[in-house]
């Protein structure tokens, strides 16, 4: 664990060297804000989903599983191993006296560590955003759905797992932002298409995070019980990039 640590602390300075947490903080950013611009110019339509705090909740959450979640992730796995491309780290990195699996864990680290601050900071800006709209009495706003909001933030956290894995090993074995995109929202369409429709909707990357499309349908209930499924499927994920990456060949010089 201390060299996984090390290893962690290392792949953190990274970010700074690139677009990483710049990607991580616009992508909360972008979506929370033209939502509330949405929000603050559609008062007779927003009306029509009343109580407009929990219809906020809603509209950000579906948002941002089936559509930032998938591309986020895919953008910031190929810039992290694009980073390792470009300087062709590999070359230093794969002689250190740390196991070859150690370098892929931390990179899952950092990827899911990235896309957990930005989900942390669209928690935040969904917070303000719902404060500053109960300030346009025609959106009929009331007050916030604290349990709606947990729960919401809850879940979003447990989807991620199994799309950030996937988007790892596919950026690995697949370089380039048109392959990942293509994975990424190819692999969501088709998780959404099967919703309710299968039950193989269950063993895809994607398909707990396509489940946030039930919170439009209010009394249906979120598959917390899957949960438990794609928290596997992100470890078998996890341990497939580890296999594949000990086979990668030898450095040259």
């Amino acid at each position: 664990m201390s060299t996984l640590g090390a290893c962690f602390r290392a792949e953190r300075v990274k970010w700074r060297k690139s677009w990483l947490l710049v990607t991580a903080v616009l992508a909360p950013l972008c979506q929370a804000g033209f939502l509330w611009i949405l929000f603050w110019f559609s008062e007779n339509r927003i009306r029509r989903f009343i109580p407009g705090s929990q219809f906020w909740l809603e509209l950000n959450f579906v948002t941002w599983n089936v559509l930032l979640l998938p591309i986020l992730a895919a953008l910031l796995c190929e810039l992290s191993w694009g980073q390792e491309r470009e300087a062709r780290a590999w070359n230093l990195s794969l002689i250190q006296p740390v196991p070859r699996h150690i370098h892929y864990l931390v990179k899952v680290l950092s990827h899911l560590s990235l896309v957990l601050l930005a989900q942390a900071l669209l928690a935040g800006l969904l917070l303000l955003g719902g404060w500053l709209l109960r300030h346009q009495p025609g959106l009929l706003m009331g007050p916030l759905p604290w349990g709606l909001f947990l729960k919401f933030t809850g879940y979003s956290v447990l989807a991620s797992a199994a799309v950030v894995a996937f988007q790892t090993w596919l950026s690995l074995r697949a370089p380039g932002f048109w392959t990942g995109l293509a994975g990424a929202l190819g692999g969501t369409w088709l998780a959404v298409r099967l919703v309710g429709e299968s039950q193989a909707v269950h063993l895809l990357p994607w398909g707990l995070a396509a489940h946030a499309t039930l919170a439009f349908e209010r009394w249906r209930v979120l598959p917390w019980a899957q949960a438990a499924l794609s928290l596997l499927a992100a470890g078998l994920l996890v341990a497939l990039g580890c296999w594949d990456f000990t086979r990668r060949p030898a450095p040259r010089d």
